[in-house]
């Protein structure tokens, strides 16, 4: 017969190995649990979702975990900066500004001198002009009332008022037939020959 001691001991061997295997199946089990859950769709078509295998009557989907990143709900998530809504209406401002400043037709400038000449500049008019030599008895009438002793001649400084108009109709009166007449005339804005042939010049185009 066997010794006691050593059957004992073989006995006490094998019982540590199969409790060692049992855990590490129970191990391999739990965690196959873990890293899969079921979709279970009833016979009336609801769906659900389960971490053990659906009823019999239901049809199963085992859905693999594994490899799948995890979310924490209570982690802040990173989402686009939204500029604040004033800054974007500033901003919207600004850009229909510049769009009619864009759009805007040029201008010119009616230039009317206190003794009745009128001329055009795609400038502004200048605060007076010298006297064209010419003595216009309604302006020296109203001068002479308005400065009492004061004296004045044909060649004297002359106030001048001016008024903004579009461009066209400034280089339409400048280039009219009748412009010739006009007392003031010689003052308007005028473009050389060379560069009204090649197209030049603030009148070009209108």
């Amino acid at each position: 017969m066997g010794n006691p001691m050593q059957s004992r001991r073989r006995s006490v061997r094998h019982r540590r190995w199969f409790l060692c295997a049992v855990a590490a199946l129970l191990w391999v089990v739990c965690d196959a649990h873990a890293a899969s859950i079921y979709k279970c769709v009833a016979t009336n078509g609801r769906i659900a979702f389960r971490d053990t295998p659906c009823a019999t009557h239901a049809r199963q989907m085992k859905i693999s975990l594994a490899g799948l990143p995890l979310i924490d709900p209570a982690a802040p998530r990173n989402r686009p900066s939204r500029r604040p809504r004033s800054s974007s209406r500033r901003s919207l401002a600004r850009h229909r500004r510049v769009r009619v400043h864009r759009k805007a037709a040029p201008t010119s400038w009616e230039c009317r001198a206190a003794d009745g000449e009128v001329f055009y500049r795609h400038t502004r008019c200048p605060g007076s002009v010298l006297g064209d030599g010419v003595v216009r008895t309604r302006y020296a009438e109203a001068f002479r009332a308005s400065h009492p002793g004061k004296r004045r001649n044909a060649w004297s400084r002359v106030p001048v008022h001016g008024v903004r108009i579009p461009r066209a109709e400034a280089c339409r009166r400048i280039h009219s037939a009748g412009a010739a007449v006009r007392d003031g005339h010689k003052r308007d804005a005028h473009v050389s020959t060379y560069d009204r042939l090649m197209g030049r010049g603030p009148c070009a185009g209108t």
